[in-house]
């Protein structure tokens, strides 16, 4: 397997397949005498900044802790939780068991729960 070509930037799917966003970053354990070894898959905004410019990552970093609460780190995955990597990366965890939704949930609460029609009514 070639981790840029067949695991950076792939889909993950959770243990039902539901979509988990991209790829964003794979950690690399250095060993004396051995190979790395892949320890995590990372998943989040300041990953995929960082991997494109160090200005954009350090933006991403401080937005991060501005509205990222607690949640100011990439999520990592561990890499014996991945069942499979075919087109989409397949890991055995569930979506709702993460905060990789962290941002699209702070978007709902604070945005589009506040637009006119963003809010669902119940109808009596």
């Amino acid at each position: 397997m070639l981790l840029i070509r067949d695991v950076l930037d792939s889909q993950m799917l959770d243990r039902n397949r539901h979509r988990m966003g991209k790829v964003d970053g794979i950690v690399l354990e250095l060993r004396d005498g051995a190979p790395p070894r892949v320890v995590y898959l990372e998943a989040g905004a300041p990953t995929l900044a960082r991997r494109l410019s160090q200005s954009l990552g350090r933006l991403a970093d401080a937005l991060a802790r501005r509205w990222g609460g607690t949640h100011t780190q990439p999520y990592r995955i561990p890499w014996g939780l991945v069942r499979g990597v075919e087109l989409d990366v397949t890991v055995d965890l569930l979506l709702e068991e993460t905060r990789l939704n962290v941002v699209e949930d702070w978007l709902r609460v604070h945005i589009s729960e506040r637009l006119p029609g963003g809010r669902k009514h119940e109808h009596a």
